[in-house]
């Protein structure tokens, strides 16, 4: 066998055990029904589902559906979400809408991260990386499929709307 089918062996070995080892990552769906909250919010509780949510994110509940809890965006300096333990995980995205409802023009993006690089950036993606959120949740999933330590989400326009921005059934992939 020459050297150069060996090389292509081996990097088709490593790419499919990459693959495996993704797909085989605990698949993890937050809907946040479990946090004891209001309609008023209250501040995303430490290290909940062991992630760090910083201080712009706030648990809420609508007045019509009290059992059905979801994140919200408030007051705060950071949108980093990361892991307390700060391990990298797989991110598969959220359910995303604006409390505002139908006038709602904020335009977000995912700006990913692994070991304070960034490794994804929604507003330069080709596809998959930004949203107008409306009233009607809606997943958006980054079309980055590799590992990352934290998630930021980010807003055009100045940010217009970003404190109506919610959203739930947030995915990751835990690396075992």
């Amino acid at each position: 066998m020459t050297l150069l089918k060996l090389t292509s062996k081996i990097a088709a070995g490593l790419a499919l055990a990459s693959l495996l080892g993704a797909a085989s990552a605990q698949s993890v769906t937050m809907n946040f029904n479990d946090i004891d909250t209001t309609s008023g919010g209250i501040p995303m509780p430490t290290g909940y589902a062991s992630f760090d949510w910083g201080s712009m994110y706030y648990a809420m509940s609508s007045p019509t559906a009290p059992g059905n809890t979801y994140v919200a965006m408030g007051s705060g300096s950071s949108t980093m979400i990361r892991r307390w333990d700060t391990k990298p995980f797989y991110f598969d995205g959220a359910d995303y809408w604006s409390r505002r409802g139908l006038d709602a023009n904020g335009t977000f993006y995912y700006v990913l991260y692994l070991k304070g690089q960034t490794v994804y950036n929604g507003l330069t993606a080709k596809k998959g990386g930004k949203m107008l959120f409306t009233g009607t949740p809606k997943w958006l999933k980054p079309d980055y499929t590799g590992q990352v330590d934290g998630i930021a989400l980010a807003f055009r326009n100045n940010g217009r709307d970003w404190n109506h921005l919610a959203f739930d059934n947030f995915r990751i992939r835990n690396i075992p």
